[in-house]
């Protein structure tokens, strides 16, 4: 079949065996396929109309919901492997020919419902490296659950409400099962909007009852609600922590940095993500164990340096340089 051509235009191009594919396009693209990993905006555009569009179902149903109409989607197609990034529902990594494995975002462990990663052997690894410098390392998501609960627990004895934050699409799902437990059990709008999605593609999540942006029906004394991330500036984060006395709990991947709760006024923050931490994307690594790394999305220049260490080929591709040459 021969080597694949790697270039960059509004996005990464890859061209093998006569078809070319657009990974997760800025824009509208020029290639025989539009591949999109997952839904999450920075990840979604309307395809070019002449172009077929490589994704998950649950991508497309995820990102009709947030305003993107993918139109027809398909996971196969001649030379190419889509595989469980594990990052969100319907989240993939996309492997061309053997040749090329594009992560997209990916988790490196298992969080509730959803795994980790698969990889699979290739020349080339485009992958991303959000977390990719040593001290983003995070603790084991079973830790973790006992931290949240010990935390709510001893806020309930004091009668305060929680409001757990997470991105309103992944991590607000994760958070909904792993904590329905605590009752009276919120969940806020904008969150219950993507459960209901889940909800179609077979991941059933206690929903409880479900709360507006102007927070009617909270009851007084201690509860628990899922609610999208927010500063502690903003008005609805104002009025909980006023009106009800809520302590805001954060839940990111950037609370490996002590400062991150100070930084958005978070009353306790834990380091839980949807991307590989340190340790995990050099995990993927040696799994591919590719002839050559393209870093992407993060700490590119720092990953792909500390790669260049331990023997690996590896480029950064900060900013999507305007053209990479062929190899």
């Amino acid at each position: 079949m021969g080597r694949a051509k790697i270039s960059l235009r509004n996005g990464i191009t890859v061209e093998y065996a006569a078809a070319s594919y657009a990974l997760d396009p800025k824009g509208q693209a020029k290639a025989d396929y539009t591949f999109v990993s997952h839904a999450h905006l920075d990840h979604v555009q309307t395809p070019d109309p002449g172009s077929k569009v490589l994704a998950s179902k649950e991508t497309r149903l995820l990102a009709k919901a947030r305003g993107f109409d993918l139109g027809k989607t398909t996971e196969t197609a001649d030379d190419v492997n889509l595989l469980d990034s594990g990052h969100i529902l319907g989240a993939r990594a996309i492997c061309i020919g053997d040749e090329v494995l594009y992560t997209g975002d990916a988790a490196g462990r298992d969080r509730a419902f959803l795994g980790r990663c698969r990889t699979k052997k290739a020349r080339v690894l485009i992958t991303e490296s959000t977390f990719g410098r040593s001290n983003y390392v995070f603790p084991p998501v079973s830790q973790i659950v006992k931290d949240v609960n010990s935390t709510i627990g001893m806020l309930f004895d004091k009668g305060r409400p929680v409001v757990l934050m997470g991105y309103a699409l992944g991590k607000s799902q994760i958070l909904s099962h792993l904590f329905a437990s605590w009752s009276p059990f919120y969940v806020h709008e904008k969150v219950a909007e993507i459960n209901d999605v889940y909800g179609q593609c077979g991941v059933s999540l206690r929903m409880g009852k479900v709360v507006g942006a102007d927070l009617e029906g909270l009851s007084p004394g201690p509860w628990v609600m899922v609610a999208p991330m927010m500063s502690s500036r903003s008005k609805v984060a104002q009025r909980l922590k006023k009106e009800h006395d809520a302590a805001l709990v954060a839940f990111s991947g950037w609370a490996a940095d002590p400062g991150y709760a100070y930084s958005i006024g978070a009353d306790y923050a834990f380091a839980v993500s949807d991307h590989c931490d340190y340790n995990e994307l050099l995990g993927l690594v040696k799994e591919v164990s590719p002839e050559q790394v393209y870093t992407t999305h993060g700490f590119t220049a720092e990953f792909a340096q500390d790669l260049r260490k331990l023997g690996f080929d590896a480029k950064p591709l900060s900013g999507y340089q305007a053209f990479l040459s062929d190899y």
